[in-house]
């Protein structure tokens, strides 16, 4: 969701030399990028040491500007320890680390929107978009933007190939895990159930999407719903944005993929549960959002409080497919 504010850096300050830090996994998302000119690991934890590893190193590159696109305090106090002169980001609960933005202002933006004591977020891409304005930088856009290299294109194909799919057959993704938590998940032979109908109505190959902590839920739903699961080997990012580009439906939670899906414009039907959907609501045109509106959503648990974790049992079956089949035109 920060991608289209990289691209809106890298066009305002097309000679600079710009490094991005970010944790290490994610690496594999700027494959094929022209945004930065470096890469910085910030892993996470490490205590005192590494908090100051990193100020070290950002102080040895004696950088003009930070742009501080989290809002936690100890992304804040990296640049304020390493001497930045120019600090942009968020001031809440760190107003002293921060001195370029307007945080008064950029509040009364963030949480625009009340009903009744709650406040609604604006999603992801425009608070970027708003943080990154303090600067006056030129553009707007907030739909992601994503690339993929041939190498990834290439494995992708092959691998689907040895797997019986046709070159150019269409595929329904199904992404059915989520580690923000077990209150996200859709019932796994619901998953079946969506597999078998569009394969066997549509002439569609079903595909199952996992993370590395999902294989054996994966395989019982694609062995259940006679699709093929993508377990072996579990794929990495940088492959994983090829596999997402090439897929004709995307039905999935509110997960990452669904935001690789968004950045590709695939079409995509979205299973919202627990989480509150103003923190992604963006670029929809092609996205089917599908909630329940109970009293005790969005509630923002990993963890069902109830126990029952109604809100993603009341979505049906019957109801997935329609969307899917509505963004399909069939």
């Amino acid at each position: 969701m920060a991608t289209a504010a990289f691209a809106r850096v890298r066009a305002a300050f097309p000679q600079a030399h710009i490094t991005v830090g970010l944790r290490p996994f994610l690496r594999p998302l700027l494959t094929g990028t022209q945004w930065f000119d470096a890469v910085v690991d910030t892993p996470q934890g490490g205590g005192v040491r590494a908090l100051w590893r990193q100020v070290a190193a950002m102080r040895r590159e004696r950088f003009d500007l930070a742009i501080v696109l989290p809002n936690s305090p100890i992304t804040g106090l990296v640049p304020f320890l390493a001497g930045v002169p120019w600090r942009l980001g968020y001031r809440q609960g760190r107003p002293l680390l921060m001195n370029l933005g307007r945080s008064a202002q950029v509040r009364r933006r963030w949480f625009q929107r009340r009903q009744g004591p709650r406040r609604w977020p604006t999603p992801m891409p425009y608070y970027y978009r708003d943080l990154l304005d303090v600067l006056g930088l030129p553009g707007d856009a907030v739909r992601p933007q994503l690339a993929v290299a041939p190498a990834d294109r290439e494995f992708v194909e092959r691998h689907l190939q040895s797997l019986g799919v046709r070159p150019g057959q269409k595929l329904l993704q199904l992404v059915v895990g989520a580690n923000y938590g077990a209150s996200k998940l859709w019932m796994p032979e619901r998953f079946s159930a969506v597999a078998r109908h569009f394969q066997e109505r549509h002439g569609m190959r079903a595909l199952v999407l996992v993370g590395p902590a999902e294989v054996e839920l994966g395989e019982r739903i694609a062995r259940e719903g006679h699709a093929l699961p993508l377990t072996k080997p579990v794929l990495p990012l940088d492959q994983l944005k090829a596999l997402v580009e090439r897929a004709a439906l995307v039905v999935t939670g509110d997960t990452g993929p669904r935001h690789l899906a968004v950045a590709f414009d695939r079409p995509i039907v979205c299973l919202m549960g627990p989480n509150d959907p103003n923190y992604t609501d963006y670029c929809m045109e092609r996205t089917v959002l599908i909630r329940k509106d109970l009293p005790c959503s969005p509630c923002q648990r990993k963890v069902c409080p109830l126990g029952h974790h109604q809100c993603m049992r009341d979505i049906t079956v019957a109801e997935v497919i329609a969307a899917g089949e509505r963004l399909l035109g069939l």
